[in-house]
């Protein structure tokens, strides 16, 4: 019988492509859909937006936390601080590559005048964070000031998902970006300082703090924020600045394995429908161009007649008539270009609005008898900092309060639109009801009373309702005049996108201000003008171009095509760590030959693919070098080598024709430079508010069931059961030990590799501080099997499993010169970064961690380890039992005892971890003095800690820099007993 065909209609539509895409980096669900993928059909919205060579990419990453010893930390240091400062690499003879170092200061060099030229004039009270310094964010956190809070409380956060090798490399740019923010932009870190500024040391403040006038006890136990400390003692914001600045990198976290998904992959794979707004994109095979194995040239994905490249050298005629074509229904389009000056002269957001607002549609800058405008799209986001109350004010001081009766604007939480009353302030939804009132009372006045706010959160896919309503019923536009600032933003584009807002363009008459506009001229047809010749050409061959990122994104495709999947496990995730550690050459050149193989390989299929996708691009090159060029499949596999290099900034120029081949692939031809950038439209336009503290996290792992612990019982009378905390078996079994490890390190000490092991509870692998991969088959049968036994029972099991061994002796007085000393490893990490819990400590190297809260001195009653516990604590260092509470030893087993805080180090990160260690590597006799004398009424733990280390620095400081053992014992005495 003959094979049955495909059936006739589509069995899957997909209509959300982020989603979708994400789905696809789920293995288990590629191994369905690949076989069944021409029965899918992915209906996309805006496929310029899918297809944007900017927003190719949707990944899933796991993070972890960095591992910078202390010395990397003040490199970092001393490397911005000197790129900051205009001043040469620091020498430092001791690092094994300075090679890295020198290189890296060059990059924050870089940085740094990037900066200063495409933010700081625009935008001093908000700092370094317009869409040109955040385009290697993995979220567009320019978007708002939330986000912009969160990118500073949590650096990783700016770590780009997609591409791991950028051209400032990610995480090494939010290195520069956090020391930079907190010279210039200080107060955004108000909150850290507040939250952290209690574990400033006396002996770092003596060091580094006290000779700005500032007293100790005023800066640890005061509530004055940072900013107004630094305002108030600007010889103190140097010490501060690197004090917060070794906090945030410590704890910033790498990404620890990465996955993705591109469009390329969804239209090599999948048929696919869908409209664009603007027809601005790359140009890549269908589904059906690879599927029958055609080697033609590649068919246009849309109709390109609009398209006008530079090396066309088209008359004005022919221009025109590409870019009616282009225009549409929206022909006879009214602009006038106008210099944005104003906006690096303004001495803040206020003072440019205003400006603005004053110069209206062009009355005074032009002189043509303009109204003003009663529309402004901040394209730049210069406004991304006022509210709305703000703008009101500075409308009602330009205009008058009579000029205007509503702003409209979009609320920043939800994106719901809204109307502010300018008299009364009252701020009501912008809905259907309120549109029939206003246009019921207002009527044809309505347009002219209104005032249309549009800030740069809202100019890509968010439409001002009612405006062909409006227009239907009083024959007039509701945007009359309309102000879009461009300033900086040279994409076509997005100030075509930025004019779309209005849905009368037509009877629209625009205002764009540019810097590269000059004022004068009246409005007239947007093709008219030179500039819009000039910003459109480059558009269409920056478009078709591409840049690193679509082209190495391009090759990752092609070679998921040649593997049957969909999504493409990143073999170099962390390039920087790579290149501190000088193996990244040698990891390019596995994967150089790994791409090669895949795409290379005799008789494969993509070879050609990628050939005639640079034969698409190389004929819109301006460069003659690059124009000329014969795509073939040799030609592309020596350029894959190049891109790749390129890519992680391994390459060396060759003084041939691939360095014109490579600058044009990498967008450097059009744009000016070679960057890569990526991120989501999803992701650019949601609301940055964190809670999760790893948003990055592979959310697909916690469904899948490999790593799901479903775990149920029946019972008559839960409340029954809860009342007896013997019999209340929901709670015995979230406290069951599991006696796998979750967590384990090693450290050296006394001359011996000591090992510490952490077992979770049931209940911690219920949290999100568990990575889903801890639960496996392992796990499932010990919890099973501690389900069904006695508390007992459970006791003597966990015991058994997990062994005898103790590692050390309270006798031991091991003298570790420094931290690096310690040498602690992790060799096991199930935990994610910062995770609350709680600990209690069995004995020397075998912890229980729990959920916060959840191993109190309550809890240990009824737990079946709780005869065993010497200790419980949590994850700030404060005690929450201790069994011995009369001794207090260093190296004894305990809550003192200097293991729990290289645990507590590498788990939280916290600053009294750090500093006990420090402390006890270099005064360990003086410090274990102290802790003798404490008499405890202060508090336990981590409040005992801030008495006993303040007192100790303060010793060894007054008695001229090291104290002599007597005056210290003296001088801690009265201090230690405050009770």
């Amino acid at each position: 019988a003959a094979a049955p065909g495909p059936p006739p209609h589509k069995s899957i539509f997909v209509t959300s492509f982020n989603q979708f895409k994400k789905a696809l980096t789920y293995e288990k669900i590629c191994k369905k859909v690949w076989p069944n993928r021409d029965r899918v059909l992915v209906l996309i919205d805006e496929v310029d937006d899918f297809l944007d060579r900017d927003k190719l990419v949707f990944n899933i990453c796991s993070n972890k936390a960095n591992a910078f010893a202390k010395p990397t930390l003040e490199r970092y240091l001393a490397t911005a601080k000197a790129a900051y400062a205009g001043e040469p690499p620091p020498e430092d003879r001791e690092t094994k590559n300075p090679a890295y170092w020198r290189a890296l200061h060059g990059k924050f060099r870089g940085v740094h005048a990037e900066v200063q030229d495409a933010s700081r004039s625009l935008n001093k009270s908000f700092g370094v964070f317009t869409e040109a310094t955040l385009r290697h964010c993995a979220t567009n956190l320019a978007q708002d000031l939330e986000g912009y809070r969160s990118l500073i409380a949590r650096p990783y956060e700016s770590v780009n998902r997609a591409m791991p090798g950028s051209y400032y490399s990610d995480v090494e740019r939010t290195i520069y970006l956090t020391y930079y923010c907190l010279l210039e932009d200080t107060a955004k870190y108000d909150a850290l300082f507040q939250q952290e500024r209690k574990f400033l040391s006396f002996e770092y403040f003596s060091e580094h703090v006290a000779d700005a006038g500032v007293e100790y006890d005023d800066l640890v136990y005061g509530h004055e924020p940072l900013s107004a400390l630094v305002k108030a003692h600007p010889a103190a914001k140097a010490g501060l600045v690197q004090f917060l600045y070794e906090i945030v990198l410590r704890r910033m976290e790498v990404r620890d394995r990465a996955r993705s998904v591109n469009s390329v992959d969804v239209v090599l794979n999948f048929d696919c429908v869908g409209f664009t707004g603007t027809p601005f994109i790359d140009n890549y095979p269908t589904v059906d161009y690879v599927r029958d194995r055609r080697a033609d040239a590649i068919p246009d994905l849309i109709d390109r007649r609009c398209y006008a490249h530079a090396n066309e050298n088209l008359d004005d005629g022919a221009f025109e008539a590409r870019f009616r074509t282009f225009q549409g229904v929206n022909a006879d389009v009214k602009v006038r270009y106008a210099s944005s000056s104003f906006v690096c002269a303004g001495a803040d957001e206020r003072s440019v609005l205003k400006a603005l607002l004053t110069r209206g549609g062009g009355a005074d800058a032009m002189d043509d008898g303009a109204p003003a405008c009663n529309v402004l799209v901040d394209l730049c986001g210069v406004f991304k900092r006022s509210s709305i109350a703000e703008v009101r004010d500075a409308l009602v001081e330009a205009r008058g309060a009579a000029a205007t009766r509503y702003v409209y604007h979009v609320d920043p939480v939800d994106g719901a639109d809204r109307i502010l009353d300018v008299a009364t302030g009252t701020d009501v939804p912008f809905d259907e009801e309120f549109y029939a009132y206003l246009a019921r009372t207002r009527g044809a006045k309505l347009g002219s009373e209104i005032f249309f706010f549009v800030d740069n959160r809202n100019v890509i896919g968010k439409d001002v309702p009612f405006q062909l309503v409006y227009e239907r019923a009083f024959g007039e536009p509701l945007f009359i005049e309309a102000a879009v600032l461009a300033h900086d933003v040279d994409d076509f584009s997005k100030i075509w996108q930025a004019m779309g807002r209005s849905r009368t363009m037509a009877r629209t008459t625009f205002t764009i201000y540019s810097a590269k506009a000059e004022d004068g001229g009246a409005a007239r047809d947007v093709v008219a003008w030179p500039l819009t010749r000039e910003l459109y050409v480059a558009n269409c061959d920056a478009k078709i171009a591409g840049n690193l990122s679509s082209i190495y994104q391009t090759i990752v495709a092609l070679v998921n095509l040649r593997n049957e999947s969909f999504y493409y496990g990143d073999e170099i995730v962390n390039d920087f760590l790579l290149r501190l550690d000088r193996t990244l050459p040698r990891r390019v050149d596995a994967l150089v030959a790994s791409l090669n193989r895949d795409v290379f390989a005799p008789g494969s299929r993509p070879a050609h693919l990628l050939a005639n996708i640079l034969a698409a691009k190389l004929r819109v090159a301006s460069a003659p070098d690059a124009r000329g060029a014969a795509a073939t499949p040799a030609l592309a596999c020596a350029l894959v080598d190049e891109l790749v290099r390129q890519k992680f900034e391994v390459r060396d120029a060759t003084g041939d024709a691939k360095d014109a081949l490579v600058s044009f692939l990498s967008g450097d031809e059009t744009a000016g430079r070679e960057r890569e950038i990526s991120y989501t439209k999803q992701q650019q336009k949601q609301k940055q508010k964190q809670q999760n503290k790893n948003q990055d996290a592979d959310t697909m792992e916690a469904w899948d069931r490999r790593h799901q612990l479903p775990l149920h019982f029946e019972c008559d009378d839960y409340y029954g059961y809860a009342k007896d905390a013997a019999n209340d078996r929901a709670k015995a079994l979230l406290a069951l030990p599991i006696p796998k490890e979750i967590f384990r390190l090693s450290y050296e000490l006394g001359g011996k590799r000591r090992v510490v092991r952490v077992f979770p509870t049931v209940q911690f692998l219920y949290s999100h501080h568990a990575r889903p991969e801890y639960v496996d088959d392992e796990v499932k049968t010990l919890v099973g099997r501690g389900e069904r036994m006695t508390a007992d029972g459970v006791h003597d099991f966990f015991h058994a499993k997990i062994g005898d061994a103790d590692d050390g002796t309270d006798d031991d007085d091991p003298r570790p010169g420094n931290l690096e000393a310690l040498d602690a490893r992790v060799e096991v990490n199930r935990v994610r970064q910062n995770p609350s819990y709680s600990l209690i400590g069995i004995r020397r190297g075998v912890y229980v961690i729990g959920t916060k809260d959840q191993l109190t001195v309550h809890d240990l009653a009824a737990h079946p380890l709780g005869r065993d516990a010497r200790y419980a604590a949590d994850e700030h260092g404060f005690v929450l039992h201790d069994r011995d509470p009369g001794t207090r030893k260093l190296d004894a087993f305990g809550p003192y005892c200097v293991e729990h805080y290289v645990l507590m180090d590498a788990l939280s990160k916290h600053e009294v971890a750090r500093n006990v260690l420090d402390y006890y590597c270099r005064r360990k006799d003086a410090l274990q003095r102290c802790l003798d004398t404490y008499g405890g009424a202060a508090g336990a733990g981590f409040v005992c800690w801030r008495f006993v280390m303040m007192d100790a620095s303060r010793a060894r400081v007054l008695g001229g820099g090291r104290a002599s053992p007597m005056e210290e014992e003296d001088f801690t005495g009265p201090y230690m007993s405050p009770d």
